[in-house]
């Protein structure tokens, strides 16, 4: 573990500001690969992200920019889909991105490219591959989220041991979903941050809570706190939260400690249609107008120098630290934090 300690981001405020201080600008589209890409007329995307929200939106300013067409793909089974096209060698995706597994299981099957995107530049590191196989273009952080009307601020949590209160157990609430959207990335967090011993200690100690799993991602568990099934989810994505809250639910996010962080990661597809067209959509999603694109829709941008809608749901704005959990860390972390997830947190 001690070779992902050296990168894993557990972010102080302050160098969170240099670096975005000291971020480069936009970088100018290659007119040469403008030209390509208007040639091959028109690019596939798949993601991950909501497709009304965010997905048009982006869509339409690159197609009012350039006049390429944009198809977009389903992203359901898109690993499956993608795998079965490239044995078939009938490939139709271009570019696609997701919070983490899909890429990391493509890379190891050798099915998408490096490209080493200009606008990459003043990403921060753990926000791209050093090998160029993806870049981030929105991140994630997950709190612990309490129903303010089901506990009173005298008995809010102040820190992660404050779960373990006996009068929590069997009203803490987590998602179902067995990758890095789910437990299993708390568990890596608690893990890297606290330290092997401390962090299988508390985690122990956690799974006396008798933590409820819910069906579904962590939408659908901030979902069922905000109805006050549960008092309090122990991670849901706080720009949801932020949402949620401005639409009058009773729900807030706690800064505990460091958070959980992933992010949405781009690749490019090995054998693509339209690998140039794909490289400029790559370009504008991780541009500052592509990342404003995002911002608008209420996603957290990976650029560094521009904030979210609501600036403190970034650390720099927000105060708070995260741990970022990495697409390298799908093979050689994720089944050992899913055995102790399996382990401890699933009965019968």
């Amino acid at each position: 573990m001690a070779r992902w300690k050296a990168s894993i981001a557990t972010f102080g405020v302050s160098i969170i500001t240099a670096l975005c201080l000291s971020g480069a600008a936009d970088a100018e589209p290659d007119p040469a690969l403008i030209e390509a890409a208007k040639t091959e007329g028109s690019v596939t995307w798949a993601s991950g992200l909501i497709v009304n929200q965010a997905v048009r939106p982006v869509a339409a300013a690159f197609e009012k920019k350039y006049g390429i067409q944009v198809q977009i793909a389903t992203a359901d089974n898109l690993l499956l889909r993608m795998t079965n096209e490239a044995r078939a060698g009938k490939v139709t995706i271009d570019i696609f991105d997701n919070a983490g597994d899909t890429i990391a299981a493509m890379r190891a099957a050798d099915l998408i490219i490096p490209y080493a995107s200009p606008e990459a530049e003043r990403y921060r590191p753990e926000h791209k591959d050093p090998e160029h196989y993806w870049t981030s273009c929105c991140v994630f952080y997950y709190s612990t989220v309490i129903n303010t009307d089901l506990v009173a601020p005298e008995d809010e949590p102040k820190t992660y041991q404050d779960l373990l209160d006996p009068k929590w157990k069997g009203k803490l609430a987590w998602s179902s979903n067995e990758n890095f959207a789910g437990p299993p990335s708390f568990i890596g967090t608690t893990l890297l941050s606290m330290g092997d011993e401390a962090g299988m200690a508390y985690l122990e100690q956690l799974s006396k809570q008798d933590v409820v799993r819910v069906p579904g991602n962590a939408r659908a568990v901030l979902d069922q706190v905000i109805v006050g099934q549960y008092p309090i989810a122990v991670v849901a994505l706080i720009h949801h939260v932020a949402i949620s809250g401005a639409q009058g639910a009773p729900v807030k996010w706690l800064k505990l400690g460091p958070l959980v962080g992933t992010a949405e990661t781009v690749g490019l597809v090995k054998g693509a249609p339209h690998p140039n067209a794909a490289k400029l959509l790559f370009d504008f999603l991780l541009s500052e107008e592509g990342q404003l694109v995002l911002q608008e829709a209420n996603y957290l941008p990976a650029d560094p120098n521009v904030p979210a809608k609501v600036p403190e749901l970034k650390p720099d704005a927000g105060g708070f630290t995260a741990v970022a959990i990495l697409p390298q860390m799908n093979d050689e972390y994720l089944p050992k934090w899913l055995e102790i997830y399996k382990r401890l947190f699933v009965r019968g």
